[in-house]
């Protein structure tokens, strides 16, 4: 069939097979696109026979990053995420290199999509340097991302705050390690946005009574751990610190399928009536 000039034949597979195939294929612990493929192809191509081009799957994935964008939003709003009156904020190194190849690196070249382009970060984590991006993430009490900006990783993680408070509603407790920590800021959060930013004071501060309505209580380390188990299963399970990318254009649309594919399995859990962080055993094949 010949196309009329300037314009393109739509792609085989549909958009939601390819959403689909994705979705699922990062659930299931595809660390690559190209791994994704091949096991998906592998094993479901007869339910999607469109599947047939690698690079044209991974091309339509990405021109879907948006899309995909627009769906986490709907499952927040599906589980009042925004309004969800207690949420807790981190940040998590998203490396792209490694700091020794950064000068002699062939990705990243082009124009980003941000306004700063990669930079060297420091994971405190694993007490080291690293090459890449930051990757901001607000969730509720029970795991749901609200919010996962993509940011510099040059900086303090208090450079970070204020992209992390975007769209929440008052009135909210949000928990914070001593990062995000920042008196006369939480103070302006209180009586302006009734936002109560509660983080833990440096080893040098004293707790005066100026101060106490900013400490982060005793129940307070309940919810850093949780944030540290979503921060895990983003690691591990979606291998959000391993993505093999070679612009911004797909390391955007990666991310957001990972943090979408988290939160569609938070969103079945609860459905179910299953601990919504209990990803083992909800697909079973």
């Amino acid at each position: 069939m010949v196309h009329p000039v300037g314009l393109v034949s739509p792609p085989a597979l549909s958009d939601s097979e390819c959403l689909t195939v994705e979705v699922v294929g990062h659930f299931l612990g595809a660390s690559t696109q190209k791994q994704l493929y091949e096991q998906m192809h592998d094993r479901w191509g007869a339910w999607f026979p469109a599947l047939r081009d690698r690079v044209a799957f991974g091309r339509q994935c990405a021109n879907l990053w948006q899309v995909k964008a627009w769906m986490h939003r709907h499952i927040v709003h599906l589980l009042s995420g925004d309004h969800a009156p207690l949420q807790v904020i981190d940040t998590l190194p998203v490396p792209i290199c490694n700091v020794q190849q950064r000068f002699q690196r062939r990705i990243f070249r082009t124009d980003s999509v941000w306004d700063s382009p990669p930079t060297k970060g420091y994971c405190a984590a694993k007490d080291e340097a690293y090459f890449g991006f930051k990757g901001g993430l607000r969730i509720t009490d029970y795991g749901l991302i609200v919010q996962a900006p993509l940011l510099q990783a040059y900086g303090h993680d208090s450079t970070c705050r204020e992209a992390l408070l975007v769209g929440l509603h008052a009135p909210t407790q949000v928990v914070g390690d001593a990062a995000f920590l920042d008196l006369d800021r939480q103070q302006e959060l209180k009586e302006r946005a009734q936002i109560h930013l509660l983080t833990p004071l440096k080893s040098n501060m004293q707790p005066t009574p100026a101060r106490k309505p900013f400490i982060a209580p005793r129940w307070a380390h309940r919810l850093r751990r949780l944030i540290e188990t979503v921060y895990a299963q983003l690691v591990q399970r979606f291998h959000i610190q391993t993505m093999k990318v070679r612009d911004a254009w797909h390391l955007q649309s990666l991310w957001t399928t990972k943090i979408l594919t988290h939160s569609i399995g938070v969103w079945l859990n609860i459905r179910l009536n299953r601990k919504p962080l209990d990803f083992d055993g909800l697909v079973e094949f």
